[in-house]
């Protein structure tokens, strides 16, 4: 499992990774050295099982697009590639914004990738369901301008609603629908933790991304 984001975008470590590309890759646009490192010598001093898969992630400037280019040692192809893809390709998106430029490609290298047989039911299942679709289902494009201020606001509501279980949205009303969808997405996982499917249907209809109303039709 990929360490949290907190691990390279601030504190506790002390060291800003995503910044300091960001930095670089202003600075110097054709660079090869911005490059977050996850996976860490000390990594494989002790034996324990919570040590991270994912080795690097580096980015690219390749004719003003971001090109991303993970390194997995290790990725389960059903636990994991789905989630890992989204959150990785999130990053990339959040720091192509940053840059004022598009997004480019996205490479995923992984040493093994596996299947175990306990999951094969499941994984044929979550394939079944017909929901992978980017023609039926594609997630909007994130607004193109620097989203560190939504960023903070994204954050704190999910604070708000792990820690209280509430929010006021009133603070939240200048926010882009892209972001204020995010918002709702976490309401309602909120919602779905409770097991409170009219909630869920309630705060639903706050949604503007048809592909979010679609799949949560689907669902409720």
């Amino acid at each position: 499992t990929p360490k949290p984001l907190s691990s390279f975008w601030g504190p506790p470590l002390g060291l800003n990774q995503v910044e300091t590309i960001i930095k670089r890759l202003r600075r110097k646009p054709h660079s090869r050295r911005a490059v977050i490192q996850l996976f860490e010598a000390e990594d494989i001093q002790d034996a324990h099982l919570d040590i991270p898969c994912t080795c690097s992630l580096q980015f690219m400037v390749r004719d003003r697009r971001l090109d991303m280019f993970t390194h997995m040692r290790s990725n389960d192809a059903y636990l994991g590639l789905p989630h890992d893809i989204f959150a990785f390709t999130m990053i990339q998106e959040i720091i192509a914004r940053t840059l004022s430029i598009d997004i480019g490609t996205y490479k995923h290298f992984v040493g093994s990738l596996h299947l175990y047989d306990r999951n094969l039911d499941q994984a044929n299942a979550y394939l079944d369901e017909g929901w992978q679709s980017t023609k039926k289902y594609c997630m909007p494009s994130m607004p193109a301008c620097d989203p560190s201020g939504s960023i903070k606001l994204l954050l704190a509501a999910e604070e708000d609603l792990r820690l209280n279980g509430s929010l006021d949205l009133m603070e939240f009303q200048k926010l882009d629908p892209y972001w204020m969808d995010l918002i709702h997405l976490l309401r309602i996982f909120s919602h779905k933790a409770n097991g409170d499917k009219e909630q869920i249907y309630i705060v639903s209809r706050d949604l503007e991304c048809r592909a979010y109303k679609q799949l949560l039709d689907l669902w409720i």
